[in-house]
C-alpha cells in the first residue's frame, strides 16, 4: 500500500463513523457514556494507527491488502459501539453494516460529482466540502428518509443475523469493485464513463444493502410473528374445544345435583342431612359461574375465566352484550377476550391485597359501534412500545404475544385500540364498526 497516508485512514474513519451515527440514535447507553466514547474513540485511533503502520508497509499496492485494510478499520468501529452501548451484537453489525453503506453512497456519489465536474479545491475546502460535509448530508438523507419513518415500529428493532450477513456480503462485494476501479492499474485502462458507471453502480448496491439489512428484517420479524398468531389462534381452536367439553361435563353433573337434592329428604341424621345439603350447594355453586351473554364463545371464555378467577380469589364485574359480537369469528371472539382476560389476571394476581384483585369488563354499543373496555388493578411501573405494553418476562423473544394477538385481531376487523397505564390501572379499550370490517 505504498503512497497512502495516514490522513486518509483518519477521513475514512471520520466517514465512517458519521455513517454510523444515526443508526445508534435512541440506543441505550452504557454507564459512564462520555468516559467510555473517549476512551474508546482513543483506542480506535490508536489501533487504527497501528493497522495503517502494518499494512502501508506492506510493498507494492495490492488490491487484496487495500480491501483488508479497510475491512479491519470496519470491525474496529463495532469494538467501539459495543464498547459504548448495551445492545445485541446483530444490533451492532446492523449498524456497522448500513453505516458503511451510507458512507460508501458518499463516497460514490462524490467521486462522481468531483470526477464529472473537474473539481480541484485545496486542502482546507477539499476536507470540508468534499470529504466531510457530503457524508453528513447523505446520512442526514438516510435518517429523515429511512430511520425517522420508521421510529417505534417494535418490529424493526428484532434484526434478522441472515438479512445482516447478506447485507454485508453485498457491501464488501461493492467495496471490491471499488477498490478495484479505483486501482491505477484498472483505472488506465478504463474511462472516465465507465468508472461513473461503477460508481453509479456502487450507489445502487449499497442502498440494496440498507434496504437488505433495514426492510427485510421487518418483514421476516412481521412474517414469523404472524404465523405464531396463526399458530396460537390454532391451538386456541383447539383449546376452545376442550373447554366446551368442560363446560358441558359441568352442565351434566350441575343437573344430575338437581336429581339428588331429592335423597336428602331420605337422610334421617340431621347433621348428615345437614352435611349432605352444602356439599349440594356447594358443588351446585359453580353453575352461578357461567355466563349467558348471547356470544357462545364470549360465554365459554367468560365461563372458562371466572372459574380461574374464583380459584385466585379475584373479583370479576361484567356488563357484557355479547350479541354485539356477532360479526367476530368465534375463534377471534375466544382469543381476544381470552388473551384479554389472561393478562388481567395475570397483572392482578401479582397483588397482595386480595381487597385490590379486580377486573372490570364492558361489552355495549357506542356510536353504532361495538364498545369494548377491560381494566384491572395494576400498581407495576408499565413500558410501553408502540402503543403496546412490553413483556416483564425475561424471555422476550417468546412473551407478549398476547397483546400482539389483540392488537392483530383488532387490525383484521379494521378496529381501534388503545392500551394506557393511569392511577394503579391498567385499561384497554377497543372500538369495532362493523359495517366496515
Amino acid at each position: 500500500m505504498g503512497g497512502m497516508q495516514f490522513i486518509s485512514c483518519l477521513r475514512f474513519s471520520m466517514q465512517l463513523f458519521i455513517g454510523e451515527s444515526v443508526f445508534v440514535m435512541g440506543w441505550r447507553q452504557r454507564e459512564g457514556f462520555a468516559k467510555r466514547l473517549i476512551l474508546s474513540a482513543a483506542g480506535y485511533f490508536f489501533l487504527a494507527a497501528l493497522v495503517f503502520r502494518i499494512f502501508s508497509s506492506i510493498p507494492g499496492s495490492s488490491p487484496v491488502t487495500q480491501i483488508l485494510y479497510y475491512g479491519c478499520l470496519f470491525f474496529l468501529s463495532l469494538g467501539v459501539m459495543k464498547s459504548c452501548f448495551s445492545v445485541k451484537t446483530e444490533d451492532i453489525l446492523f449498524a456497522g453494516v448500513c453505516g458503511y453503506a451510507t458512507q460508501h453512497i458518499a463516497f460514490a456519489a462524490i467521486t462522481i460529482l468531483t470526477q464529472l465536474a473537474g473539481i480541484s479545491l485545496s486542502p482546507v475546502p477539499d476536507f470540508i466540502f468534499v470529504r466531510l460535509l457530503p457524508y453528513g448530508i447523505v446520512a442526514g438523507i438516510i435518517y429523515v428518509g429511512v430511520i425517522r419513518k420508521n421510529e417505534g415500529k417494535g418490529e424493526l428493532k428484532n434484526r434478522d443475523m441472515r438479512m445482516i450477513l447478506l447485507a454485508l456480503a453485498i457491501i464488501f462485494t461493492v467495496v471490491i469493485i471499488s477498490v478495484m476501479v479505483d486501482h491505477p492499474v484498472f483505472r488506465e485502462s478504463s474511462g472516465l464513463l465507465q468508472n461513473v458507471f461503477c460508481k453509479m453502480y456502487a450507489i445502487l448496491c449499497s442502498i440494496l444493502a440498507i434496504f437488505v439489512a433495514f426492510y427485510m428484517s421487518r418483514e421476516n420479524r412481521i412474517l414469523h410473528e404472524n404465523e405464531i398468531m396463526e399458530t396460537m389462534l390454532h391451538n386456541m381452536r383447539e383449546q376452545q374445544k376442550l373447554s366446551r367439553e368442560s363446560i358441558n361435563i359441568i352442565n351434566i353433573k350441575c343437573h344430575d345435583l338437581k336429581y339428588r337434592i331429592s335423597k336428602i329428604s331420605r337422610i334421617q341424621d340431621a347433621e348428615d342431612q345437614k352435611e349432605y345439603i352444602e356439599s349440594v350447594k356447594g358443588a351446585l355453586a359453580i353453575y352461578d359461574n357461567i355466563f349467558q351473554t348471547g356470544n357462545d364463545a364470549l360465554d365459554l371464555v367468560l365461563t372458562e375465566k371466572s372459574l380461574l378467577c374464583n380459584e385466585y380469589n379475584i373479583k370479576l364485574s361484567s356488563m357484557v352484550d355479547g350479541s354485539i359480537l356477532s360479526f367476530l369469528h368465534t375463534t377471534d371472539v375466544y382469543a381476544l377476550f381470552g388473551n384479554l382476560m389472561d393478562n388481567a389476571i395475570e397483572s392482578v394476581m401479582k397483588e397482595a391485597d386480595e381487597e385490590k384483585r379486580i377486573i372490570s369488563l364492558t361489552v355495549s354499543r357506542r356510536n353504532q359501534g361495538c364498545y369494548i373496555h377491560m381494566e384491572n388493578y395494576c400498581n407495576e411501573r408499565v413500558e410501553f412500545e408502540d402503543d403496546l405494553p412490553l413483556t416483564t418476562k425475561e424471555d422476550k423473544a417468546y412473551h407478549g404475544f398476547g397483546v400482539r394477538s389483540v392488537k392483530y385481531i383488532v387490525e383484521k376487523y379494521k378496529g381501534s385500540l388503545l392500551m394506557r397505564a393511569e392511577q394503579e390501572r391498567f385499561l384497554v379499550d377497543i372500538l369495532f364498526y362493523p359495517e366496515k370490517s
